[in-house]
């Protein structure tokens, strides 16, 4: 009888050893786990059809593939690897389209970064074309030094070596321009 009871004692004592061992290496592996590099997103969001309002209006609707939320990093962004087209709407409910096949957001400047056949089509029948466009939201200003070419409603064709403009292009300020301008006589 008491050899039964060592035997059982033993065996228990074996399980509680065998479970804090294994316990113990499944933490280790969890720990290793989550330890991310700074070169890898903290987050990949995918098919996004992000609705922004203001004030119960809405006013942008982004729609994307693909997202890599880079927050992690000193210098915070966003990536939109595989595009991005930008409906913005405005008060009176018109649309404008913004696409592009590339795009990156910075957190902390506010800036926005588009690149690959970009793609501007405002609610007025203007539609510019760029290879690289910047947005800053801060103060609702776009620029590129990067060649452009715009189609305004008129008729009136511009290329022009890179510009800046408010975000409803009723500033714009271009340089080094050759176009086609039709003037009633």
């Amino acid at each position: 009888m008491q050899n039964k009871n060592i035997y059982n004692i033993f065996n228990i004592v074996i399980v509680f050893a065998m479970t804090m061992f294994f316990s113990c290496q499944s933490i280790k592996k969890k720990k290793q786990s989550y330890s991310i590099s700074e070169e890898t997103p903290i987050a990949e969001v995918f098919e996004v059809n992000l609705k922004y309002t203001d004030s119960g209006r809405l006013a942008a609707i982004l729609k994307t593939p693909k997202i890599l939320d880079f927050s992690n990093k000193d210098f915070a962004y966003f990536e939109f690897p595989e595009g991005v087209v930008l409906d913005i709407i405005d008060k009176e409910g018109k649309v404008s389209v913004v696409r592009s096949d590339y795009a990156i957001s910075y957190k902390q400047t506010g800036l926005i970064d588009m690149r690959g056949n970009v793609d501007i089509k405002t609610a007025d029948s203007t539609h510019l074309q760029a290879q690289q466009l910047y947005w800053d939201q801060n103060i609702n200003w776009i620029f590129t030094d990067q060649p452009y070419k715009s189609y305004l409603p008129d008729g009136t064709i511009n290329e022009a070596d890179g510009f800046d403009a408010n975000q409803d292009f009723t500033i714009l300020n271009s340089r080094i321009n050759d176009g086609v301008m039709f003037i009633k006589e």
